[in-house]
């Protein structure tokens, strides 16, 4: 090789390295900005048969949405407590309640009256309570919990938290018949004597309820969910 060539190479080189060096930082910057775009949509791809493809984007979900206020409030004593054996206990108890009508700035104070069955291994309960209005309405109220106990081995006493799902049943056809259907999610807030205070919001990014769905249980045969009711109690308190 003659010494033009060998400089000649030494030139292209040279350009290529120093294109090299400027490339280099716009590209990382390109890299650094991609992996910094927020990813708030989920493409779904599909391929039919024919081998077309089609590309959907779908918004992520919101979460769960409830209501600005409670819609239900609850103040219960210490109930009268069964053990069924070592790990699942039975409650009754009575307490009062402020009950926020849904779509409504009424307020109405009511008088509960439930039943509950409690595991305390799990922990959890299942519960189911009847609030009274003044004019002698009544809705039946469905409860699931999951408990948190300060002192486990005190439980139920010793204070504690739990997560409530709740779901209104209700024949009214005055002015509790707007809660028939209703689910409400709730803290219950546990304290150490076993007396508890409950406070639940309406669970709004459900199923709109519809009129047809409110008619048919209104319609329903209570005597069905009185056996459904029952069964599931019996199940929770044998378990285990």
């Amino acid at each position: 090789m003659s010494m033009q060539e060998y400089t000649s190479v030494l030139l292209i080189a040279a350009i290529l390295f120093a294109g090299i060096l400027v490339a280099s930082p716009f590209s990382a910057v390109a890299q650094e900005e991609q992996q910094q775009q927020p990813q708030n949509t989920t493409t779904t791809t599909i391929t039919a048969s024919a081998g077309n493809t089609t590309t959907s984007s779908a918004a992520p979900s919101s979460g769960i949405k409830l209501s600005p206020q409670p819609i239900y409030q609850e103040s219960t004593p210490p109930g009268k407590v069964t053990p069924i054996n070592q790990t699942h206990i039975s409650a009754t108890h009575i307490g009062n309640g402020t009950l926020t009508l849904p779509n409504s700035n009424q307020t109405i104070n009511v008088i509960s009256n439930g039943t509950a069955i409690a595991s305390l291994a799990t922990p959890s309960a299942i519960a189911k309570t009847t609030i009274r209005a003044p004019n002698g309405e009544t809705a039946t109220l469905t409860f699931y919990e999951i408990i948190q106990f300060s002192n486990p081995t005190e439980a139920p006493l010793g204070g504690g938290k739990g997560i409530k799902i709740i779901i209104f049943h209700t024949n009214s056809t005055g002015m509790l018949a707007p809660l028939n259907g209703v689910i409400a999610a709730g803290i219950n807030d546990i304290q150490p004597n076993g007396e508890s205070e409950l406070t639940a919001w309406r669970w709004e990014s459900g199923i709109p309820l519809s009129t047809n769905m409110t008619t048919t249980s209104t319609n329903a045969d209570p005597t069905s969910e009185t056996n459904v009711t029952t069964t599931a109690e019996t199940t929770v308190g044998g378990g285990e």
